[in-house]
């Protein structure tokens, strides 16, 4: 491992920190990182440097490891974690790795760009494989490049006015049991009859780059968040007893 002449003074990096190192330490405190996310990487190879168990070995603090990340060279995690260029993903097997700088340039990017390091799944540099899902027109790229996807235990929520009832409606998102595809479910707070799932175990890429916008194209959409998955509105409609006639879409 290469030791940082910069090492015993680490400690103070706080006062004289760049911005390449408040990223970094940015990327390091991102909970469950997406493995599209840069964090992904530096996460791991801190995992790595804190286990390392050469004959240089030298007790491997967090501040120490912002001064010294730039250097490290991917032969550092080689055999580890690599580089899948096909999925544009990091995955933990041997494969291409990539110097410590060119991850650092990434996280740099992500973080003035203030892309969410656990969720954002979607970087301009890179090529996606559902990109391709699109076809030669890229129609739902745009959209696709904006989508959160919710970790599991979550829900993305838009909250959304319908001008013509003068209504608050939602239209949640979340991950299928069991799968790797996601349901979107939609409704009127004010009527839980309305409530529906609206699409069932799509793609990522189909639903938050065709259908969902398609789906609200007629709303005024005022917010998207993440929220708790205990918030699904389905659980509220299971405690509410049903006598009339719903009011639907």
């Amino acid at each position: 491992m290469p030791k940082s002449k910069d090492t015993l003074d680490a400690a103070e990096w706080g006062n004289s920190a760049n911005i390449e190192m408040i990223a970094i330490d940015e990327a390091l405190s991102a909970p469950s990182p997406n493995p599209r996310s840069p964090a992904f990487a530096v996460q791991e190879i801190f995992r790595i440097a804190k286990s390392y168990g050469g004959e240089d070995q030298i007790f491997m603090t967090k501040e120490a490891f912002l001064v010294m990340f730039p250097r490290l060279k991917g032969t550092f995690y080689k055999g580890k974690m690599s580089w899948d260029s096909t999925r544009s993903c990091w995955n933990l097997q041997d494969g291409p790795t990539v110097d410590a700088s060119r991850i650092q340039a990434d996280v740099l990017r992500w973080y003035v760009n203030a892309w969410d390091f656990s969720r954002h799944t979607r970087d301009p540099e890179f090529q996606y494989p559902e990109d391709q899902e699109f076809g030669p027109s890229g129609e739902g790229v745009d959209k696709l490049f904006h989508a959160l996807m919710p970790l599991c235990g979550e829900l993305t929520r838009r909250i959304f006015f319908d001008r013509e009832s003068s209504r608050f409606g939602y239209c949640d998102v979340y991950k299928a049991d069991g799968t790797d595809k996601y349901v979107a479910e939609i409704g009127f707070f004010d009527d839980t009859r309305t409530h529906r799932i609206q699409f069932g175990a799509q793609p990522f890429w189909q639903l938050e780059g065709l259908s969902v916008p398609a789906l609200l194209s007629k709303y005024n959409v005022l917010s998207y968040r993440v929220h708790s998955i205990s918030a699904r509105r389905s659980n509220v409609k299971k405690q509410v007893a049903h006598s009339d006639s719903p009011t639907f879409f």
